[in-house]
């Protein structure tokens, strides 16, 4: 074996060196020895010469090229191949995450589509009892108004005016909130009232537990919101933390049997609450700082505001359009 690769490889290096020699070249003497040395000498002499000529031929030399030429468009084709499958591989993520998007997107919209919507609103001097879709009750002050929308994932009020109590029925999967401008309380199932006053919003919890979140820039409101449990109270002033307060939050629900409960009031309290059962409204003019403690019958709440100068340091006037309380210390 070790003498037929010999031979083969003598026989290639005496090819090439005689394939520019001169005719009288001395190579040409020592290769006609080492031809005679040995038949297989001249065998792979002949074999290596037969080859480069086929080699040289046009006819092989276009097959080569035509081989050459293939085996480099098999390459790219196979590169192309690994390409394309790389691409469609992107394309197919792309398109998972696209269809995941937008799966994600119409989720959203699906969610944010209420199941049910209405808005209530109660005449001055009417208090008004509505059940709603989930079984959760609303009761209504005089001159109140709220929106109802009812989700998938949530149940939302948007107490726009007055004073309601709410008495929420449990649905772990949709929690009840109820929002003013000033406040967001959220709740699973209990019983609370939320009145609206100008000045601020008070959060008064029957049993249960809400939480209460003033609504204001994110950056002032960290750690602002409360728990309410069994008989607290919260008030929320604008661009202010919630306070928990010393009242009494059955003072809340008293307006259901005809009661108004006055308790440190100030006299924008006593205006906003009278102008619920008043058919002129009340407002109230100056800086009050004199606190108002009185239980009123709504059937004597106009008795009550005409002698309201008796138990305040304030005026009472009675205007074509409203009445005006003003602080004694107040020039019109």
């Amino acid at each position: 074996m070790s003498k037929a690769i010999h031979s083969s490889e003598a026989a290639a290096l005496w090819y090439i060196r005689l394939r520019d020699a001169e005719p009288d070249a001395p190579e040409r003497g020592e290769f006609e020895r080492w031809l005679t040395t040995s038949p297989m000498h001249q065998a792979e002499y002949e074999s290596i010469c037969s080859t480069m000529d086929q080699l040289a031929s046009p006819k092989s030399l276009a097959k080569l090229a035509d081989a050459m030429e293939q085996n480099a468009f098999l390459e790219k084709s196979a590169k192309r191949q690994k390409v394309v499958k790389h691409i469609a591989h992107v394309v197919a993520i792309c398109a998972v995450g696209l269809f995941a998007l937008f799966a994600n997107k119409q989720y959203e919209v699906w969610l944010q589509q209420p199941t049910v919507q209405i808005v209530a609103d109660t005449p001055v001097g009417n208090i008004a009892t509505r059940t709603l879709d989930d079984g959760s009750r609303v009761t209504l002050s005089g001159n109140s108004q709220m929106e109802v929308k009812f989700y998938r994932h949530q149940r939302h009020v948007h107490l726009m005016r007055g004073e309601a109590i709410f008495d929420v029925a449990k649905d772990a999967n949709r929690p009840f909130v109820v929002e003013t401008e000033l406040a967001k309380v959220t709740v699973l199932g209990t019983r609370f009232a939320v009145n609206k006053l100008s000045k601020l919003v008070r959060i008064s919890v029957d049993h249960g537990s809400v939480r209460v979140e003033p609504i204001m820039p994110k950056s002032e409101a960290a750690d602002s919101a409360k728990l309410l449990t069994n008989g607290q109270v919260v008030e929320v002033y604008p661009n202010q933390t919630a306070v928990i307060t010393q009242r009494r939050a059955a003072d809340a629900f008293a307006f259901v049997n005809g009661k108004l409960v006055f308790e440190w009031a100030d006299t924008y309290e006593v205006a906003d609450t009278l102008s619920r059962y008043r058919a002129r409204p009340v407002v109230a003019d100056g800086q009050s700082s004199h606190n108002i403690s009185a239980i009123v019958s709504v059937q004597d709440a106009e008795e009550f505001l005409q002698g309201l100068p008796n138990i305040a340091p304030v005026i009472v006037h009675n205007q074509t359009k409203q009445t005006v309380i003003e602080s004694a210390n107040t020039k019109l």
